[in-house]
């Protein structure tokens, strides 16, 4: 399903260029490409710099994870700064993003390799909250085709930035890109569009059934801010896959950004019916079987 896009005629438009200091001057020259070329155009530029590398080894977490969370929290904040300026709810507006169809396919692969839920089958939404993907069914050759059409004569240096990083095989996306991607293109041509169905497929199916074990955690869990109380016989005569979504749903109450993992979930789902059962997920999460509850709260709460 596509999604919706306000009026771009009768909206504020604002491009957000994030500098993630990865690659010296070139990264500076992006910086310098991207506000110029608005200037051009008259929109708005508003560009962030962060030292990823250092916040990376701050966190313990990857260059690209931690380059992903401060571009959507830069985006998020001037989002609202926009909104707040024009008088209108931030769920007025809305952030766009450039992503392709040959970034999902990525994706796809990436998660393919390294093991996700069935939900991850379906790479990347075209939407989430406010976040749209309006590019994401055409392929990235396409829209240099279109740049070259629409400026004729000039060099493709001049119509965007290409970041070496994509194609030289230092990074794991690259490395699908430039190794995996072109075997795929070998034995199928023109695989792209059908994967694409298969993925808005599973997308589709998993949104089914996330809106039915959201639908189970709003009439059954209890959470008074501390504590969440679920029954545990709701969960024990689900089936499996039913009872994984609505049991994740449920602890992430407890901490919305604990990255809880298909192991730790059947771990407490087979701990359902052993009296004073207790045990400890990401997030910092500790769940406890008591007669017919199962308890969900941080693991630093005395209880």
């Amino acid at each position: 399903m596509r999604a919706a896009l306000p009026d771009l005629a009768s909206s504020e438009l604002t491009v957000l260029h994030v500098n993630h200091m990865l690659r010296g001057t070139a990264a500076d020259a992006d910086e310098a490409f991207v506000a110029s070329r608005c200037a051009d155009l008259v929109i708005p530029c508003v560009t962030k710099c962060v030292d990823v590398p250092a916040l990376a080894r701050e966190r313990g977490g990857g260059f690209e994870a931690v380059a992903r969370e401060v571009r959507y929290k830069f985006a998020e904040e001037l989002l609202g700064e926009r909104c707040a300026a024009n008088g209108v709810s931030p769920e007025q507006g809305v952030i766009c993003t450039a992503h392709t169809l040959d970034d999902r396919i990525e994706t796809f692969l990436m998660r393919t390799l390294v093991g996700t839920g069935p939900g991850g089958f379906g790479s990347i939404p075209r939407s989430r909250g406010n976040i749209r993907r309006p590019l994401l069914d055409a392929m990235r050759e396409e829209l240099r085709a279109w740049l070259r059409a629409r400026h004729p004569g000039v060099p493709d240096s001049e119509l965007w930035r290409e970041d070496a990083t994509n194609d030289d095989g230092s990074n794991f996306r690259s490395q699908v890109r430039t190794r995996l991607v072109p075997v795929f293109r070998e034995l199928r041509p023109g695989f792209e569009p059908v994967l694409a169905r298969t993925m808005d497929l599973v997308s589709e199916e998993d949104a089914m059934l996330s809106a039915e074990a959201e639908s189970v955690v709003y009439r059954n869990l209890s959470w008074d801010g501390t504590i969440a109380h679920f029954p545990a016989s709701v969960l024990a005569a689900m089936s499996r896959p039913l009872a994984r979504r609505t049991l994740r749903i449920a602890l992430l109450v407890v901490n919305p950004d604990a990255r809880l993992e298909a192991t730790q979930i059947d771990r407490v789902l087979d701990g359902l019916g052993q009296e004073g059962f207790t045990t400890e997920v990401a997030g910092g999460i500790r769940v406890r079987i008591r007669g017919e509850e199962l308890l969900a709260f941080d693991a630093y709460t005395r209880y």
